[in-house]
């Protein structure tokens, strides 16, 4: 399979966990360069390396993210209650994210196992089944 066919198939498999993520009751969308960041959870297709044609799945939560991120700059306080809020909401929705795509046959892992510089995304590997 060439690099285009592999992206193509990793764009599909990101359709298709929207489609499992809408139906358990999140917004979920594929991520496009330019597009403005929305709440929910946004799916980015892996298109370079050994991993391309995988995705990862990150939640989204624009205002708490910009709340956390001006009290880390402003105040320089990496124990700002609004990060520690944000870091933990992030967590949760890692496990559930994952929880939520394993039950719809998804092989589904924390980001970290496959890139431990993406701390709190869920991977989604490209092998996951093509009915779902």
């Amino acid at each position: 399979m060439g690099a285009e066919e592999v992206i193509a198939a990793g764009y599909e498999l990101a359709g298709r966990v929207c489609r499992e993520l809408h139906r358990a009751g999140l917004p979920a969308g594929v991520e496009r360069p330019g597009a403005p960041v929305q709440p929910g959870v946004r799916v980015e297709v892996d298109s370079q390396g050994k991993r391309a044609g995988g995705l990862y799945a990150r939640w989204s939560a624009p205002e708490m993210t910009e709340a956390a991120v001006r009290a880390m700059t402003e105040r320089q306080d990496p124990a700002a209650p609004e990060w520690k809020r944000f870091s933990e909401v992030v967590l949760l929705m890692q496990t559930a994210l994952i929880g939520i795509l394993r039950l719809a046959g998804f092989s589904a892992v924390r980001a970290e196992e496959v890139d431990d510089i993406v701390k709190g995304d869920v991977y989604v590997h490209a092998d996951a089944p093509s009915s779902s």
